[in-house]
Formats: C-alpha cells, sequence, structure tokens
C-alpha cells in the first residue's frame, strides 16, 4: 500500500475471517506507546460515537479524541472512488500516508505543523476501503473569524502581515499547499507581539525547486476570505517580491474571482444533486 515513511514502524495487524479486511499501521516511533490505543479509534461502533467533532463535510470527518494522557485529531477519509480504491492499495499513497509523510517533510524545511502519529488503513480484498491520518492536537487557533474581516478592524493588521510574511515564507521554499483555505492555518499569538503559523490538512501539498509568481498567485486565491482581506494579504505578501506589483494584483485578482466562481458552481451542482436524490420516492411508495 504505497510506500512506508523512514524512521516508521508498521504493524500488519492480520484479517478477519469474516469480514476479510486487513488492517496496516504505521506509527511514529516517538508515539509508539499509543499503538495499542489506537486500533479502537477505527472500529465502526468507536470512532463513529466518541469524540469531539471539530469537522465534518460528509467525505471526510475530523475528531478530537484522548488516548490516555494525550490529545489527538483523527481525519478519516471516506467516499473514495473505485480506481482510487485500487490505486491506493498498489501503487499510490493513500490521503492519510501523504499527510503523515508530508508533516514531516514540513518540519524538515522549518514549517510547523502538528506532530504526526500514525497511519491507519483498512483494505478488503486487496481493496482500500478507509484510511485514517492521526495526528498530535494542537492548542494553536484557528484564523476562520478572518473570514468577517473589515477595514475598521486595525487590530488585526499585524497578524494580516505576518500571515502574509509566513505564507511568503512558505512558498519560498518552494511548497505549494493546494488547499490554502483559511481554515488550513493555525496560529498563535506570543507575548511579545510576535505569531507563529501551523499548516494542516497537508495531503494535497506538492514541493518545488522554484515557485512561478502564477503557482504562488492560484495558491493564495484559495485563501477562503472575502476580497478585502485577499487583496491586504495579497498586497504585504507582493510588497517585497522583485516583481510588478500593480500586474501581480490585478492577476491575482483574477485567479480569485475565477477560483470563486468556480467554488459557486461546484456548490450549486452539489445542492441540485442532492434536492434531485431527495424528491426520488421509493419503489413501494411510488407502486402503492
Amino acid at each position: 500500500m504505497g510506500h512506508e515513511p523512514n524512521g516508521c514502524n508498521a504493524y500488519f495487524c492480520g484479517v478477519n475471517s469474516k469480514t476479510k479486511r486487513m488492517m496496516k499501521k504505521l506509527v511514529n516511533p516517538q508515539y509508539e506507546y499509543l499503538s495499542p490505543l489506537l486500533d479502537s479509534l477505527i472500529q465502526p461502533d468507536y470512532f463513529g460515537t466518541h469524540g469531539e467533532v471539530l469537522y465534518d463535510v460528509g467525505r471526510n470527518l475530523v475528531k478530537r479524541f484522548r488516548l490516555g494522557e494525550t490529545d489527538v485529531v483523527v481525519k478519516r477519509f471516506g467516499r473514495i472512488t473505485s480506481f482510487n480504491r485500487l490505486m491506493y492499495a498498489t501503487v499510490r499513497e493513500s490521503k492519510a500516508m501523504r499527510a503523515y509523510t508530508y508533516a514531516s517533510k514540513l518540519r524538515s524545511m522549518g514549517i510547523s505543523t502538528p506532530d504526526e502519529i500514525a497511519v491507519l488503513e483498512i483494505c478488503s480484498e486487496g481493496v482500500l476501503q478507509e484510511s485514517y491520518f492521526v495526528s498530535a492536537y494542537s492548542d494553536y487557533r484557528s484564523l476562520l473569524h478572518l473570514r468577517e474581516f473589515t477595514w475598521e478592524q486595525r487590530e488585526l493588521f499585524p497578524l494580516l502581515d505576518a500571515l502574509a510574511t509566513w505564507l511568503r515564507e512558505v512558498h519560498d521554499k518552494g511548497v505549494l499547499h493546494q488547499d490554502l483555505n483559511i481554515g488550513n492555518i493555525l496560529y498563535q499569538e506570543h507575548p511579545d507581539g510576535r505569531f507563529s503559523f501551523q499548516l494542516i490538512d497537508n495531503n494535497r501539498m506538492k514541493f518545488c525547486p522554484q515557485l512561478t509568481l502564477d503557482m504562488r498567485l492560484k495558491d493564495l486565491c484559495r485563501l477562503s476570505t472575502n476580497l478585502d482581506l485577499f487583496h491586504y494579504v495579497l498586497n504585504k505578501y507582493l510588497s517585497c517580491c522583485p516583481c510588478d506589483c500593480y500586474m501581480a494584483q490585478l492577476k491575482g485578482g483574477f485567479y480569485k474571482f475565477v477560483f470563486e466562481y468556480r467554488q459557486i458552481i461546484k456548490r450549486k451542482l452539489k445542492r441540485r444533486v442532492k434536492s434531485k436524490g431527495s424528491t426520488k420516492m421509493p419503489l413501494q411508495c411510488r407502486e402503492g
């Protein structure tokens, strides 16, 4: 099932004779003491009914659990297409495995992210059914409150300036997150007024020797904020960029418009599919 990260212990827990389900478990050696407790997380009657829900969009579910004295965050990747089920079980790393591998790589590059703890993958007859990524719980705060940013909130300017500088540093190191919405960035304010940031939900990212301006702008346009905040951050990001800032701002605004328009279309299509599904009557009702 893909490649195992270096320095990680692999445990093959056997196959259930009734369900023919096999679990593969990879555990960070620093958290090996949690290994016996991890198995309970993926039990259907446990994961669904225990833990604190942090994020639930239907496809993926993120929960917080307490394992002994350690708080962990578990992300379950579900609704995998038939093609990807086979690919993840044979030649491609699952999203959970990529999240684990990329977390370690980010820290080696000086970019903070919560510690990776484990990957749990469930296969049935050689096909991936579900995968789970377990990470340490972070006490950093969410940036979601910035979605309602207005120019009157001048007290937020230092945070936004620090965010723009940090995003520039991430890109300068060759990291494209590719899901850079504001909910995937955590922050912490220090007593001296400095800010630190963490990246989460890292399974889609790419690492490049050098990023072009277009690559940077297309990554930034995914920030799920209003236009005022986006342009403020973009302006600060470009302030030390050796480029035509005016043209870069225009291009960034265009990419933002295109991205938001596509998101609106996607949401409309999803609502239409859901509404059609809910209006279909059961066969026994139609025949009655």
